[in-house]
């Protein structure tokens, strides 16, 4: 299962994605299988990641690629026709197909901007709505936040945005540092999902995006970032 936190800042965006991958049997929660992943996927102007259905996320960001030509706008469409297609091979009615939805980003004027694409009712297309400013989006398979309720409380209040900052190194750390230690925290209560994870920043001009294997015993310090960027 997918444990995501995105987080929309004023010139800026942020996401960590777990890498584990989970597929249950039907009606059977107990039993899964599992194995490593990377669940960001690069394309021209940012990522696309999401949570649900892996067959469904990865031919939507296929099909995607291979015909959008880097209009984001039509990515709902994408989903629509993968789900339909997902749909179609298995039947229907299967909670983790139904329920796909998507995060993905782009560049605007003044930053970077991440974008919801899901739908409310099983009867109602998929949308793209933005996600507002100083906010924070957190997708996940156990509702149980118990252990990093005070983490999200105090990630929230210290939000800051890029332009902060006196350096990009300074920027990574102190997200990079917080967010390590919820993913920590919450894979100690929930086996679905990895204490790993990758994480991607972009502001108006660039990016960058590293994997954290999460297996620290003390603060993370970043000290040379490459922003070459490679689709993964």
């Amino acid at each position: 299962m997918t444990f995501i936190i995105a987080i929309q800042l004023n010139d800026s965006i942020i996401v960590a994605a777990d890498n584990k991958e989970v597929i249950l049997k039907e009606d059977q929660l107990n039993e899964h299988i599992a194995h490593s992943t990377s669940k960001i996927h690069a394309w021209d102007n940012g990522i696309i990641t999401g949570t649900g259905e892996s067959y469904v996320i990865n031919r939507c960001f296929a099909l995607f690629k291979e015909f959008a030509q880097s209009e984001l706008i039509s990515l709902p469409d994408y989903l629509e026709l993968s789900r339909q297609i997902r749909e179609y091979e298995i039947g229907a009615d299967h909670f983790q197909v139904q329920n796909t939805k998507l995060l993905c980003s782009g560049y605007r004027e003044h930053g970077a901007q991440l974008y919801k694409v899901e739908r409310v009712d099983d009867d109602i297309s998929y949308t793209m709505t933005a996600i507002e400013p100083m906010d924070i989006t957190i997708w996940m398979f156990n509702p149980n936040v118990e252990m990093i309720t005070a983490d999200l409380k105090n990630l929230y209040q210290d939000l800051r945005d890029y332009g902060s900052f006196s350096s990009q190194n300074e920027w990574i750390n102190y997200y990079i540092n917080r967010i390590a230690r919820i993913y920590q925290k919450q894979s100690q209560v929930d086996s679905l999902m990895s204490h790993s994870f990758d994480i991607f920043f972009q502001t108006k001009d660039e990016y960058v995006i590293g994997h954290i294997p999460n297996t620290q015993n003390e603060s993370l310090e970043i000290q040379e970032i490459s922003t070459n960027f490679e689709p993964i």
